[in-house]
C-alpha cells in the first residue's frame, strides 16, 4: 500500500475510536495526546503500527479493566509534531461528536484513499452483519452524510441518513448499507503489506 493510502486508514480508525484530545501536563502547558481507545486490541495494534509507519513514533498499548464489561484497550502518545499534522487535515481536536467531518483531502483522494478511509471507520464505529449487510454509526449527522456521498462514488446510490434517541436524550446516526452494496464495497477491500484483509467486526 502507498503511504497516502495508509493515511487514509489511519484516519478512518482515528474517526471512529480516536481523538485529539485537549489536554496539559502537571505545569500546565499542553501535551498534544493522540488517542485511540477500542475493545478488540486487535484493532488497536492496527492503529499502533499506523502510527509507528506514519509518524515514526512508538506508543504502548494500555488497558482499562472495567466491571461487567469488555476490557478497553488504548493508545495515547503526546506528540506535538504528529498531533498538528493531523490537525492540519481538519481533523477536530476535543469532542468531535458535533463537528467530525471527512477530511478535505480525502474528498479530493484517489479511489484506494477512499476506500482505505471507509474501511478503517467500518472496523471501528461501523459492523458487517450477519445478514450481510453494512450499519455504520456516528454522533455526527454531518459525517455520515458526507461517508454517504464517498460510498455513493462506488455504489451509484445515496443512501439517507437515519437519525435515532439514545437514552431518551442523546441523538444518534445511522447510515444502512443493503447486501448488494456491501459486496461492492467489499469486494475491494484493501490489504495489509503481507495480502492479509482487515478484520471486520460483526453484529446480529
Amino acid at each position: 500500500m502507498e503511504k497516502d493510502e495508509k493515511f487514509a486508514l489511519f484516519l478512518g480508525m482515528l474517526c471512529g475510536d480516536g481523538c485529539l484530545s485537549i489536554s496539559h501536563n502537571g505545569e500546565g502547558y499542553r501535551d498534544y495526546p493522540i488517542q485511540f481507545y477500542n475493545t478488540n486490541k486487535q484493532i488497536v495494534i492496527q492503529f499502533q503500527n499506523l502510527l509507528s509507519e506514519l509518524f515514526t513514533i512508538s506508543s504502548k498499548i494500555l488497558v482499562s479493566k472495567r466491571e461487567n464489561k469488555q476490557d478497553l484497550w488504548y493508545i495515547s502518545k503526546c506528540s506535538k509534531e504528529s498531533y498538528l499534522k493531523i490537525k492540519e487535515t481538519g481533523f477536530p481536536e476535543g469532542v468531535k461528536r458535533d463537528v467530525l467531518r471527512i477530511p478535505q483531502l480525502i474528498k479530493e483522494g484517489t479511489n484506494e484513499e477512499k476506500l482505505s478511509f471507509v474501511y478503517d471507520f467500518l472496523i471501528t464505529d461501523g459492523c458487517l452483519r450477519e445478514t450481510k449487510d453494512i450499519l455504520f454509526h456516528s454522533g455526527s449527522k454531518t459525517f455520515l452524510e458526507e461517508l454517504s456521498d464517498l460510498i455513493c462514488e462506488f455504489t451509484k446510490l445515496k443512501k439517507p441518513v437515519r437519525e435515532y434517541i439514545q437514552r431518551e436524550k442523546f441523538k444518534s446516526y445511522q447510515l444502512n448499507l443493503n447486501k448488494k452494496e456491501t459486496e461492492i464495497l467489499l469486494s475491494n477491500m484493501p490489504t495489509w503489506d503481507n495480502g492479509t484483509p482487515f478484520a471486520l467486526r460483526s453484529s446480529n
